[in-house]
């Protein structure tokens, strides 16, 4: 697979048609890449479901657990747009304490998620629109389900 590395997909068939590879996403200009920076292992295609020839762009690299620059840089906009919002800092510490059991499925996750939700219903709405659409981004499948997103 090969992704720019603001997430776009370029090609899934990266290894077995290298005419299909591009230097550059056609999109965003940002640069393609192959393999996970940390652990070089190559990004596998997902598919979003058994049946599907759909493609998900992963946003772990199935190797060494270590997020890709894609989803780096979302958690990152995440962080910066509530940043901006007019929550406490102590609404911003909560949330980024949660932040690891939303970004991924895990035991607390819903839990996580719910406490996400509590305190986003403390901002106005043009703030939560644009957060929302930010964790949209980031967060899990059960996470985005729990939020009423997905």
């Amino acid at each position: 697979m090969l992704v720019c590395v603001n997430g776009h997909l370029i090609t899934q068939y990266a290894s077995s048609n290298p005419v299909s590879r591009r230097n550059f996403c056609t999109d965003c200009g940002g640069k393609a890449i192959d393999s996970c920076g940390a652990c070089n292992h190559q990004i596998a295609v997902r598919h979003n479901s058994r049946f599907s020839a759909v493609q998900r762009v992963p946003k772990y690299c199935g190797n060494c657990g270590a997020a890709y620059p894609w989803q780096t840089t979302a958690i990152e906009n995440l962080r910066a747009v509530l940043q901006e919002s007019e929550l406490s800092t102590q609404d911003r510490e909560e949330i980024d304490k949660a932040l690891p059991d939303v970004l991924g499925d895990t035991a607390k996750t819903e839990s996580a998620a719910l406490k996400v939700k509590r305190i986003l219903g403390k901002i106005g709405k043009p703030a939560y629109e644009v957060v929302i659409k930010v964790v949209t981004d980031v967060a899990s499948e059960t996470a985005k389900k729990t939020l009423g997103l997905g």
